[in-house]
């Protein structure tokens, strides 16, 4: 029997991908496409909970404790190799000795005792008991003037019980529940809760009978039911249904239970519930999602369902294709979660804002967080606005600034702004503000904030602002700074640039163009310089006098342009200027 899957809302269209790729991992030609729906034969469900957890294991397989004890077996088999046909003093260097005892206590020892995973132990069929084994195994500790040949048998005996363990790890049953185990509660539970294996209560110990009993065999009972006298509805699909059993309360930051809380429903009675077939595909949202350390992000581009599949599952792929063992898992913290947002954002760029297709539409981003969700939407203005402006986005990478004392990375902010459709100019502001009064702690280059001026000035075009002008003023702006700067250093007044840098930089925030054309006036009456033509530009409108005031002062903080290296490390989108 053939199942039919149409778009829905974000959550639903998050569980469709999962669904699709779940599928498609098993089966290449198990699912086919229509323009706004999958469909699939119901003879995909066998065997669906083994597809569900293989394709979650393989996809985070790098993240997963099960991996991190797998992975380090080519180091443990070539030094043992290596003992037998060197010098043991030789092989068995003080900094191997070292790295084996942090992996034996930071690696293996707290993973054998997790919770967890002890609790998936008595599905696998080994020869040895890990947690027999980890009592014995000892770390390797060299005392003072101790060498490692004095050990040698000690070290020998450890190898070969971390061997025995590895080779434990790499058994077909502890990939299927350590690993399972792993993304249970390090993936899923970040997209459903409280039922099936995440209920506390569930008496069923096997991950994948649980899955399978609460979510796939009630799919297969309801495809063979006789729904002629069903008098409801699904909420989602509007498939008959029998009653209200199914609600939404499963779902993270969604549903609640009605039995507890009747008073969020008309009346006290719940007359919001779903379909097997729609609870299954709720079920796969966790596949759906692109998921770093318990942060995040579904692209809800629902042009057509083929949109939405090919932007997610290539922003998925692009993530985790390159990362080592300990890469880009390793680098969430905030928003996104810090440095993994250059690696999110430059996905959003390549596989969204570049394609042309979707310039004429909005488009809805979900990013998971600290256990909630947050919403954008990325507007045809914003699109367009890092679509022309890629390589002004090249320019931000590796640039930050302080700010008492916490670090911001520079294209985070601007993407941040970016997705919430701010424009950047308090960013700016901050960034130079900090470059004039932290100098030696900051990584931020006048190229970046040109950058970031010229990208501000594609969104106030774009929302009505900078008519008839063009962003050729940016340049000139920094350029009359630069050379005032190279008169001040000419005339041994360097110190006198910071001082003037915070005048025009207050008289910017508070709009004050008195303020910031008096300093600038008296800067160039100092060194009996004419005032340059583009500097009048500044009393035409408040957005003017941001972008070429604030473009003066980056010229203004500069380097000195004596030398080629700095005329190299300052260059704006490969022009000197």
């Amino acid at each position: 029997m053939e199942i039919k899957i149409e778009l829905g809302n974000w959550q639903y269209n998050a569980g469709i991908v999962g669904l699709y790729e779940i599928l498609k991992f098993s089966n290449e030609n198990s699912v086919k496409i229509e323009e706004n729906s999958i469909i699939f034969d119901s003879k995909e469900l066998e065997r669906f909970e083994e597809n569900y957890f293989s394709y979650l294991i393989e996809k985070y397989r790098k993240s997963l404790p099960w991996y991190k004890i797998i992975s380090y077996k080519e180091k443990i088999e070539k030094l043992l190799n290596d003992i037998e046909v060197e010098s043991f003093e030789e092989v068995v260097t003080e900094d191997k000795i070292k790295d084996i005892d942090s992996y034996i206590k930071l690696v293996l020892k707290y993973y054998l005792k997790s919770k967890s995973i002890v609790s998936a132990y008595e599905f696998i069929k080994g020869e040895i008991n890990p947690l027999e084994l980890e009592k014995e195994l000892k770390g390797i500790n060299l005392k003072k003037n101790e060498s490692a040949l004095e050990k040698k048998k000690e070290i020998i005996e450890t190898l070969n019980k971390t061997k025995k363990i590895i080779e434990y790890f790499e058994l077909e049953d502890s990939k299927k529940y350590i690993g399972g185990k792993n993304v249970v509660y390090s993936i899923i539970k970040n997209g459903w809760n409280k039922v099936s294996f995440l209920n506390p209560q569930t008496k069923e110990k096997d991950i994948y009978r649980d899955l399978n009993n609460y979510f796939i065999e009630p799919v297969k009972q309801y495809l063979e039911e006789d729904k002629s006298k069903y008098k409801y509805n699904c909420f989602i699909c509007d498939r008959e249904i029998k009653k209200f059993d199914n609600d939404f309360s499963f779902l993270n930051n969604t549903g609640f239970d009605v039995a507890r809380k009747p008073s969020h429903v008309w009346n006290f009675q719940n007359d919001v519930a779903m379909c097997p077939i729609c609870k299954l595909v709720y079920s796969c949202i966790p596949a759906g999602f692109s998921y770093v350390h318990g942060a995040g992000l579904f692209i809800n581009a629902n042009v057509n369902i083929e949109n939405l599949i090919r932007v997610n599952t290539k922003i998925k792929s692009d993530i985790y294709k390159d990362e080592k063992d300990s890469g880009i898992y390793k680098i969430l913290s905030t928003g996104l979660r810090d440095s993994v947002k250059i690696k999110l954002n430059q996905n959003l760029q390549e596989n969204i804002i570049k394609n042309k297709k979707y310039e004429l539409e909005d488009i809805q981003l979900v990013r998971y967080e600290n256990e909630n969700y947050y919403f954008n939407i990325l507007s045809k203005n914003m699109i367009r606005v890092v679509n022309d402006c890629e390589k002004e986005f090249d320019y931000l990478l590796n640039n930050s600034f302080l700010e008492n004392g916490n670090r911001y990375i520079l294209i985070d902010e601007v993407m941040k702004r970016i997705l919430n459709n701010e424009n950047l100019f308090s960013l700016i502001h901050r960034a130079l503000y900090s470059k004039n009064s932290i100098k030696d702690k900051n990584y931020i280059s006048t190229s970046s904030i040109i950058s970031m001026l010229k990208i501000n000035f594609e969104m106030l075009k774009g929302a009505g602002y900078m008519e008839g002008k063009e962003k050729d003023i940016i340049i000139r702006g920094r350029v009359a700074g630069r050379e005032l700067r190279k008169k001040y250093v000419g005339k041994d007044a360097e110190h006198k640039i910071s001082g003037i840098a915070y005048r025009i930089l207050n008289g910017i925030k508070t709009n004050n163009t008195g303020m910031t054309m008096d300093t600038i006036i008296n800067s160039y009456m100092y060194c009996k310089e004419q005032v340059p033509s583009i500097i009048t530009e500044i009393l035409r409108d408040n957005e003017l006098h941001r972008t070429i005031g604030y473009a003066f002062v980056a010229g203004l903080l500069g380097k000195d342009y004596n030398s080629n290296e700095n005329k190299d490390s300052e260059k704006i989108n490969g022009e000197e200027n």
